[in-house]
Order: C-alpha cells, then structure tokens, then sequence
C-alpha cells in the first residue's frame, strides 16, 4: 500500500467509527426515552427513529461540515474565474490588433441638454449638488399619484409640431406619440449650436473641406419615416451648407450596446479615412410621456415610492463633434470603445459584480499607457439604483483610491433620470467637459443597461511626450 493512500484509508476509518458512534448514540437515547416512558412503539415509529432519524443528522452534519470548508477555501483555489471578471480584449474571439486598438479620435465639441441642466457642465454641477428629480403633477401612476420625472420644462412641442406639418403634414400625424415630438423639440434645441461651431471650423481650416451628420434614431419610430425626416431636418437646419459641404444619414440605435458601437466603428472608421471632414453625432430621446410610463410600469421598471428600484423618466439631446482642426483648445482625444456583455443581468439580484467594468478599464489603461494614478475623474451613465452604483464602486475598488466617490465619480443618471439609449452618449459629453476643466484623463463608463457595459478614455489635447497632458 502506498504512503498516499494511508491517510485517505485513516481518514476514511475516522468518517466511518464517528458515524456509527453517532447512530449507537441516537438508538441508545431513543430507547431509553421509550423505556422510561413504557412506550411500545409501531413499525413506522422504529423505521423513524431507529433508522431516517440517524441518517438525517449524520448526512445534515456532513453537509453542514461541507459548506463550511467550501466557505473557508480560498478564492485563489477556483479552477476559473467567473465569467464577468474575464478580460474581453484578452480573449481570442474578440482580440483585434493592438494598434487598432490604440486609435483615437478627437472630440471636438459636445454640446448635450436634459432635464438637470443647459449643458455639460450645468448638468454636473447639477449632480454635485443633489438636484434630483421631482413629481410630474402632468403624469398620473395608475395610483393617481404624480410620476418622478426629469423633464425639461422650456422643450415647446407646439412650436416643433407647427415646424413639422408645415413641411410635411403626413409626417407630423405619422410621428404621432408624445415622446417623439419632445425628441425632435430636443433637436431643435441642441443641433443649432453644433452646427454653429461646425461652420466656424469649416471656415477658419481649410483643410476641412466636408461635414457628415450621423442622426441616431431612438426605438420606437418606423424606418419607413427616416426619409422624410432627414428631409425635415436638411430643410430647417443644413440649408447654409452647399450640398457638397455636407452628407446627413440617419441611424436606427437599438439601445446603448448599440451606440457605443456606432461610437466605436466611427473611430476605427477615422483612423483609415483622411482628415478633410468633421463628423457630428446627433442623438436625442424622450422617456417622458404616457406610453412610456404606463409600458415602465407594466413591466414593473417605474420609480415609485414602494419600488425604489425602478427607473425615473428623463430626455435628453447630445450632439458631439469630431474631427481635427488647427484650434485644439476645446479638443480631447477620445479612445475607441472597450465593449462587453455581463452574463448575468446587474437586476438579477445577489452579490453585485463590478469585475467586467474592472477589466475594462484594465485593458484601456493598459493600451494606451496611462496609470490608474492618472485618472482624475470616472463619468458613469448610472442613476439612483444602487445595483449601478455598487457595481461602479467595486468596479473602481482599491486601483482608484484617490479618487472621491462624490466628488470625482459623477453618475449623471442620478440627475437627469433615465434617457435610453443615448445616456451613454449624455455621460460622453460631461467627461468631456470634465476632461477640459481638470486637464487631465477621464474615463467614461456606460452601465444603464441591464448587460451591456462599456468604457472609453479621454484625454485633453495637446498630449506630450509619454501621452500626458501637461501640467498645470
């Protein structure tokens, strides 16, 4: 007999003499409590107590032992680790090159609106002071109770309906709900001073010779109606821009995993183009209407008093700029998207993971060269719900201890409610803002989403040397 099985046999006479020690034990103890009490018992009853009852508590023991040693191994012992902490640019199904991992892009200008605020920097200092949102006493729950929105008050839906039948009767009566009105009103509201700063660069580089609008389009409106309003929106706002100036295509975004990508695929895209044209992203979405909050509420996803979890309706319009031109004051440099998808939904329930976000960042960092030490700030698209903001807060864990929850890990979605899909997109714009403001990195993070996560870096222009910023 080998010297490694000795111990097992040992230990496998231990298990054996305890049990029976324990079944002698429990016989003896029932049989005294029957004697004592002149009791004859039935089949049943010695079937029972003589034979299920010892077996119950030697196998519960056994279990319970079990457990206990599963809880005291140590995490390192696990053959592998769970799927949400695997880093995605390291795997091999979705590993690209890593210079094409390293393109970047130059954010320009990002110009954003919602119901916290004007602007990017309206809407964190809006944040930073506890602005949330309040009672909509023009939204009713089935309760009778007012809906908690975060609605712009100054979006006129009248003016926009006046603009849109004019040009197109049919069209203003096809695009129908609520919501899709306050969406195009928010276009109008943020799109003319996109254009603005787009015709200023047009005109002081003559390098940059062409300006390509990409519009992403919410879901919830037919395709069949993208002709005709790209025909709205050429008539009203493009009429300055001689047709070989511009090109305007309108998008379908299914939701925020979807535009990321379109993010993502522009940046990639810019890399193998040249550097004659400026691209705009326009996007904007209203969540406030009475579909919306009755659709919300079936499907239990509304805020209310008892059901804290639920998300708060919001709007918001987006309009970034991106290109290179002389002036580079307002300019960050905006890495491709680091893009995955849990496994498991954040509202599942249970211990809420922050490791996919982790690795994320891990691997931008690790790209573009840039020590955790030099991240200044973290913009996230979350909310209220503390599923978000506990997997942000293990995300950051113990790499980021300088920064302040606070005060340097705005969550936008806390002020500005929900505004799907495009928070994602409300929280690029901040990060830029705050970008410029510190003249330092800040990464941008996108977890509305039940699944789909994303992380991007910026960075102030110019870079020097080691690809910092300078001091200040």
């Amino acid at each position: 007999m080998s010297q490694r099985s000795s111990p097992m046999i040992v230990s496998a006479f231990k298990i054996i003499g305890a049990s029976l020690l324990a079944v002698a034990l429990i016989w003896a103890l029932v049989l005294g409590w029957w004697q004592g009490n002149d009791h004859t018992p039935s089949t049943t009853e010695l079937f029972l107590y003589l034979g299920a009852l010892p077996l119950a508590i030697v196998g519960g023991y056994a279990l319970l032992r079990g457990f206990i040693e599963h809880l005291k191994a140590p995490a390192a012992s696990q053959t592998s680790a769970p799927s949400d902490s695997v880093d995605p640019l390291a795997n091999g199904a979705t590993q690209t090159a890593e210079i094409e991992r390293g393109f970047t892009i130059n954010l320009i200008g990002a110009f954003a609106i919602s119901g916290s605020g004007d602007g990017p920097s309206d809407m964190l200092a809006a944040q930073a002071t506890g602005v949330r949102p309040t009672p909509d006493n023009s939204l009713l729950d089935d309760a009778g109770f007012p809906i908690f929105t975060a609605r712009i008050d100054a979006l006129d839906t009248d003016d926009i309906g006046e603009s849109l039948a004019q040009h197109d009767a049919s069209l203003a009566e096809d695009i129908g709900r609520s919501e899709h009105l306050r969406m195009l009103a928010l276009v109008d509201l943020i799109l003319p001073a996109g254009i603005a700063q787009a015709q200023e660069a047009l005109s002081q580089c003559t390098a940059i010779s062409r300006l390509n609008l990409v519009w992403l389009i919410p879901p919830g409106i037919d395709a069949a109606l993208f002709p005709r309003l790209q025909s709205w929106l050429e008539s009203h706002y493009l009429a300055a821009f001689e047709p070989t100036q511009r090109a305007l295509s309108l998008r379908a975004a299914a939701n925020e995993s979807d535009v990321m990508a379109h993010i993502d695929r522009m940046v990639l895209d810019a890399a193998g183009t040249s550097n004659d044209a400026l691209t705009m992203v326009l996007a904007a979405a209203s969540s406030i209407g009475s579909r919306t909050a009755a659709s919300w509420s079936g499907r239990q996803g509304l805020f209310s008093a008892d059901r804290q979890s639920g998300q708060i309706p919001g709007e918001c319009g987006v309009c970034l700029l991106f290109g290179n031109p002389d002036s580079s004051d307002t300019s960050v440099q905006l890495t491709r998207v680091s893009a995955a998808e849990r496994e498991k939904s954040v509202d599942a329930g249970g211990r809420i993971s922050g490791a996919l976000i982790e690795q994320l960042i891990a691997g931008l960092l690790a790209v573009h060269r840039v020590a955790p030490a030099d991240i200044k700030a973290v913009v996230s698209d979350a909310d209220h719900r503390q599923s978000r903001v506990g997997e942000l807060l293990d995300a950051l864990g113990e790499t980021f201890t300088e920064l302040d929850p606070l005060a340097d890990c705005p969550c936008i979605g806390a002020a500005c409610g929900a505004t799907p899909p495009f928070g994602a997109l409300l929280a690029l714009a901040c990060a830029h803002e705050h970008a410029l403001s510190l003249a330092q990195p800040v990464l941008c993070i996108s977890q509305q989403h039940p699944t789909a996560r994303s992380a991007v870096l910026l960075r102030p222009m110019p870079l020097v040397a080691g690809g910092m910023p300078p001091a200040v």
